[in-house]
């Protein structure tokens, strides 16, 4: 409960719990004004207190063990201002949250001046031209900027969920971030700009900033740079953060403002690695479409291979039946084990480096199919990482066959190089373009893949691949969501909107209602 006398107050959640808890109203028909759980305070606790009896990792963690680790982490960890912590998580005044801030070092308190008053820091980040119009920016206090920006992430992480082409993407971020920045672009690497949400006649400021800063290719981190003198954002900063995913860059997010501080730098950087994220899933799911690809076969007996490892150590087969990505650079493998007992294959693979889960989805008699959380590196996840589509892996007597299709725009010799310096005992077999059209029965595929979203796809295919549709399930939600990293409601509303989907394509395609009345 909070500090002080009342009785309620305010509770402040994150965008996508918000939108969870008013589904659930929406659907039960929970009136504005009326409890969305109609039970009393004391039944909530109970019921919290029962599930956390059931969890041994929470046995002995109270309320005020909670409490404290909620306000330490925002405080010490993400430097939250200690007034917005104390108004959400209802402190009754400033001194209450006094034993979760460590006193500052000395060093600390030097680098909090210097960040302010050295002219190193700003030599990048020119001070704001009084002749201008104030910006939304400038009159913002450090708590509204702390909220903006990360409602801006909030929107930004909605917009690009829904995003099914990269031209949706690019578009989306700008308009994201158009209205807590002067300017936004989205460019390649010589500064031709994409996509924008800035002034008339500037966009060509991206590649003046870009050929004044001279930044290496391979740069990761935001850097900011002075826009050019004499135009429409003269006196401003830009700050560019590359668009990356792994080791592929798809373009450069290029944002106009007074000055950036720390907030800013780490919400483009989030930005970035997001739109790259989302790039390199939207560019695999073009190829499953594409006419031609280029397709590589490799062949490894480098133990450093998981895979590898364990079909040696245990004489079994492993064959590869799908992968999906899921967030933070994991997959899920849905690999066939033969040869070997169950729990033997799951302890052996459990111990892998690369492997953060593994269980039985299952268990066939002569064989079974597993699911393995793959985070470390290992072959596959190096081939998705780099816009590829794994077709094949399988694996015997510690030798193991993999075979990826990349687009054509992919430089697959370097993709090659990556796997080899990782796993030196392993060499390319072949290379060849191949001819993959989209076959015809899928009028409905393809509907499919145009209006479905990646994020959509990948829990449909997991669900699938688990044997969620199956009866009785190979998996259920829960097992389906933990293994994916997402709670259970997300789960679900990602799936029944996949679903939805899937079913319009097949109920609303004219043809399919054309052969129906024929045949009736």
């Amino acid at each position: 409960m909070p500090e002080g006398d009342g009785d309620t107050r305010e509770a402040y959640v994150p965008p996508e719990i918000a939108h969870d808890i008013r589904k659930f109203a929406t659907v039960n028909d929970v009136d504005r004004h009326d409890p969305v759980v109609d039970v009393s305070a004391r039944r909530v606790q109970m019921l919290v207190g029962d599930v956390a009896d059931r969890t041994a990792d929470l046995r002995d963690v109270t309320c005020r063990d909670l409490r404290q680790h909620f306000a330490r982490r925002l405080l010490a960890e993400k430097g939250v201002s200690p007034r917005v912590v104390q108004t959400v998580g209802g402190w009754s005044s400033l001194q209450s949250l006094a034993p979760y801030l460590d006193e500052p070092t000395t060093g600390e308190v030097l680098d909090a001046f210097a960040d302010r008053s050295s002219p190193d820091r700003y030599r990048a980040d020119p001070p704001r031209n009084d002749a201008r119009p104030s910006t939304a920016r400038t009159s913002l206090s450090a708590d509204a900027r702390s909220d903006d920006l990360l409602s801006r992430a909030g929107a930004l992480g909605e917009a690009l969920a829904d995003a099914s082409t990269s031209e949706d993407v690019e578009r989306a971020t700008c308009d994201c971030l158009a209205d807590t920045y002067r300017a936004v672009w989205i460019c390649d690497g010589r500064g031709e700009t994409r996509a924008s949400a800035a002034p008339e006649r500037t966009d060509d400021v991206p590649g003046e900033v870009l050929a004044a800063a001279d930044l290496p290719d391979d740069f990761h981190e935001v850097t900011v740079v002075s826009a050019p003198t004499g135009g429409a954002l003269s006196g401003c900063s830009v700050a560019v953060a590359p668009l990356r995913s792994s080791e592929t860059v798809h373009g450069l997010l290029c944002v106009a403002d007074d000055a950036f501080g720390s907030a800013d730098r780490t919400l483009l950087a989030d930005a970035g690695r997001r739109v790259g994220r989302t790039l390199t899933a939207i560019a695999r799911k073009q190829l499953l479409l594409a006419d031609t690809g280029v397709a590589l076969s490799l062949r490894t007996t480098d133990p450093g291979v998981f895979l590898v490892a364990a079909s040696s150590d245990l004489g079994c087969q492993f064959e590869l039946e799908g992968v999906v990505p899921v967030e933070d650079h994991s997959l899920l493998y849905f690999v066939t084990a033969t040869g070997a007992a169950v729990g033997d294959v799951l302890e052996r693979v459990s111990g892998a480096d690369a492997v953060d889960e593994a269980r039985l989805i299952r268990d066939y008699g002569d064989g079974a199919l597993l699911e393995f959380a793959v985070s470390g590196e290992s072959i596959a996840p190096m081939l998705v990482e780099r816009g590829g589509t794994v077709r094949e892996l399988s694996v015997e007597g510690g030798v193991a066959h993999v075979s990826g299709v990349f687009s054509q725009r992919v430089d697959v010799r370097q993709v090659v190089e990556a796997v080899e310096d990782a796993f030196p005992r392993t060499n390319l077999r072949s290379k060849r373009e191949v001819e993959e059209p989209v076959r015809s029965a899928a009028s409905v595929q393809q509907t499919v893949h145009d209006r479905i979203t990646e994020r959509q796809r990948a829990v449909l295919r997991a669900a699938y691949l688990a044997g969620y549709f199956e009866w009785p399930r190979g998996s259920t939600a829960e097992e389906l969501a933990a293994s994916m990293g997402v709670s259970s409601p997300t789960l679900h509303n990602h799936l029944r909107k996949a679903q939805q989907k899937v079913l319009d394509a097949v109920f609303d395609d004219p043809d399919h209602r054309v052969v129906n009345d024929e045949q009736h």
